[in-house]
């Protein structure tokens, strides 16, 4: 028999409805049909009390016997309030009491005070055995408790889940925008040993000529070269295996900086700041077929004016070239310049020309937390207005900033690729399209508008630039910042003495008299003296036409696979261009403090004051850091989202870790040092005694980690 409480009977239909007590745990409530020789007894044990109230019933397949001998019980609605539960009819919601949550099962004050979610509570008239009453749930008060823990287990596992998932995306978002410096710097040596090749005219006694082969197997994923199809062959251009190859022995053995551009300065972007007097617009007039600029109409004066006058005029067609008219103000504003006041009105026509630039140097918001204003630089510019010659030294700066330009930059990677380009580009300011302006090419045309700056006379030009805030050139070129004793080999004959004949135009000099003798007379570092030096050095046309090259004793064949390689096609991230003009890393100083002043030039750029005693130097010989993108946190070798759309953005074939390439070495005339060199270069952890296998970047991709190859010689 068990202790239930009744909570209805029906005798047409024979249904008894209870709960179990079960020491006040209490359960769900059961709707039992009652034997039909049991339904008149329970019917008058029903009859006489009033429901619900506590009985004993005990229940076979035949028999149902029911005892209603107990206290009567209340239905009610229970709610935790200041630490008791709080209970109510729920017929009627009168109060009818309040209980301790120790007194009905609740123990853990937290799950206390959910008990709103548990279900009816049966309250006795009277405690049995120190119950005072039962709940009505299902599985009972243990079965809820069990659930709640159950969620609450599952619900700290989804936090955790959440919040693993939320620190795994700021660490990849931070991963993202933390900088990782690809690259390092090998020390330059202090001196490169320069001695007379061995010459190609006969095999001199002592000398080795041979051949041997290299395996290359790739450590990480290899970007094919340009034309390769997946299931076949792979091949590398020997010249490609050549240059990295000669880039490490240079390295190894001390050898010169043979791809050099000595004249090299980088250009920067400007900080905000009043242009100089000097500066005003101008009119290309006279124009070259390359695009240079001979000749330009100088403006006078240069008015700011609003991008919404300018609309007024011209609507939709606004564009760099467009001529308006409108009453020049007489007084400068604080930024020493002339601004269009609003109410001004502004005319379609006149002889003021439009200059149309990006807007990204605009602020979209002022300091007082105000929708910015677009400005454009109008000049007057007419009939009258005097033409300036543009200097040759001015063209030259203009080429070197221009080169740095993203859309320069992005043309190129377009041109590669057979991308079509626009030739002019919507300007856009706080989401709303201005006009159109002339893309940036580095070239120019007749009518084109730009900004000049007047020589001393007031009447040439001495600079260009595309708009008021743009690019400047540093200063202290390339070859100022190595040492002189790495410059590339120069493959010159011995000087002349002062005062001694130079021959006659097509008369042989000493140099030229015999090859075996000419050769001698150079003299090469051991990388130039293996694998050949380039004559780059120009000459006056009424010089004697000279040859002093000298070819190399090394050459290196196409690395091929021996069979078949599966190529996958990989979305690339943009490469980019290198950046020698940060100074910051590849320039050797160890002071890391900014600027002193606000106007003097960031401690990076080429020229800041760093340079003022002497131009720092460049740290060294650049490589890159090893490394297996694939199992890297942040992909950076995958083109990211915002990268979908961009014109660098590239397919490549990549062959998988794995991919085994051989080539074939011949060598000639090499002394047994020179062959140890050329076999240090293939396997320098032989020379080393390192126990691991270095690697050797193949193709592109090496900022990422690709292409990394370790080698192996063999006869």
């Amino acid at each position: 028999m068990a202790d239930v409480v009744v909570l209805s009977w029906e005798p047409q239909r024979r249904v008894l409805v209870y709960v179990p007590v079960e020491a006040g745990n209490g359960g769900s409530a059961v709707s039992l049909t009652v034997p039909p020789g049991s339904a008149a007894e329970v019917s008058a044990q029903c009859e006489k009390v009033s429901l619900p109230r506590v009985g004993v019933l005990e229940v076979d397949d035949e028999v149902c016997l029911l005892e209603l001998s107990g206290p009567a019980a209340t239905r009610c609605s229970a709610r935790w309030q200041r630490g008791s539960i709080r209970l109510r009819r729920r017929v009627g919601g009168d109060a009818v009491g309040e209980v301790r949550p120790e007194a009905v099962g609740l123990t853990d004050p937290d799950l206390a005070a959910q008990v709103e979610r548990i279900g009816s509570f049966l309250l006795f008239e009277r405690p049995i055995g120190g119950v005072v009453g039962c709940w009505e749930c299902e599985g009972g008060l243990s079965g809820w408790l069990e659930r709640m823990r159950a969620r609450r287990v599952e619900a700290a596992a989804r936090k955790a889940a959440r919040q693993a998932a939320v620190e795994a995306r700021q660490a990849r978002e931070e991963a993202g925008r933390r900088f990782i410096n690809p690259y390092t710097f090998v020390p330059f040596p202090e001196a490169v040993v320069r001695e007379p090749p061995a010459g190609h005219h006969l095999l001199a006694a002592g000398r080795l000529g041979g051949m041997f082969r290299v395996r290359f197997e790739f450590a990480s994923p290899m970007q094919a070269p340009e034309g390769a199809v997946s299931g076949q062959h792979l091949r590398l251009p020997g010249a490609s295996v050549k240059g990295a190859v000669r880039s490490l022995h240079e390295t190894l053995a001390g050898g010169c900086l043979r791809v050099l551009d000595e004249e090299f300065v980088p250009s920067y972007r400007d900080v905000a700041a009043a242009l100089a007097a000097r500066w005003t617009l101008a009119v290309v007039e006279e124009v070259t077929g390359d695009g240079q600029p001979l000749t330009v109409r100088l403006c006078d004066p240069v008015v700011w004016v609003r991008a919404g006058q300018l609309r007024q005029a011209w609507g939709g067609q606004l564009a760099t070239g467009c001529r308006v008219s409108f009453d020049p103000p007489k007084q400068l504003t604080s930024l020493q310049r002339y601004e269009l006041p609003e109410d001004e009105p502004v005319e379609r026509g006149g002889d003021w020309v439009v200059l149309l630039t990006d807007a990204g140097a605009r602020r979209p918001q002022t300091t007082l937390k105000k929708p910015g204003s677009y400005f454009a630089a109008c000049g007057r510019v007419g009939d009258d207005s005097a033409v300036g010659e543009v200097a040759e030294s001015a063209w030259r700066e203009f080429r070197r900033a221009v080169a740095g330009a993203r859309e320069v930059t992005q043309r190129r990677a377009s041109a590669r690729t057979g991308e079509a380009t626009a030739d002019w580009v919507p300007v856009e300011f706080r989401g709303q399209q201005i006009g159109r302006r002339k893309a940036v090419t580095g070239f120019f045309d007749r009518g084109d508008v730009l900004w000049v700056r007047r020589d001393g006379s007031g009447t040439g030009v001495d600079g260009l630039r595309m708009a008021a805030i743009w690019r400047h050139v540093g200063a202290g070129p390339l070859g100022a910042r190595v040492p002189a004793h790495l410059l590339a080999c120069p493959p010159q004959p011995p000087a002349v003495p002062s005062g001694a004949a130079r021959p006659e135009r097509g008369q042989p000099d000493e140099f030229e008299r015999g090859h075996g003798e000419a050769e001698q007379e150079l003299l090469l570092c051991p990388s130039c003296r293996l694998f050949g030096a380039a004559d780059t050095v120009s000459r006056e046309a009424s010089e004697t036409a000279r040859q002093r090259a000298y070819a190399g004793h090394v050459r290196i064949g196409d690395a091929v696979s021996p069979g078949p390689v599966e190529l996958a096609v990989f979305s690339r991230a943009p490469l980019g261009a290198p950046r020698p003009g940060a100074g910051q890393f590849y320039l050797g100083y160890d002071d890391t403090a900014a600027a002193s002043t606000g106007t003097a030039l960031p401690t990076r750029e080429w020229g800041a004051q760093p340079d003022a005693g002497a131009p720092r130097p460049v740290r060294g010989r650049k490589f890159y850091w090893h490394a297996d993108p694939t199992v890297q946190d942040v992909p950076r070798h995958a083109a990211r989202d915002h990268q979908a759309s961009s014109r660098m953005r590239v397919e490549r074939h990549l062959a998988p870790a794995g991919t085994v390439l051989e080539c074939e070495v011949s060598f000639d005339n090499l002394s047994e040092a020179e062959l140890g060199g050329l076999l240090a270069t293939f396997q320098p952890e032989d020379v080393l005694g390192r126990a691991d296998r270095l690697r050797l970047h193949l193709g592109g991709g090496s900022r990422w980690g690709w292409a990394a190859a370790v080698r192996r010689c063999r006869s």
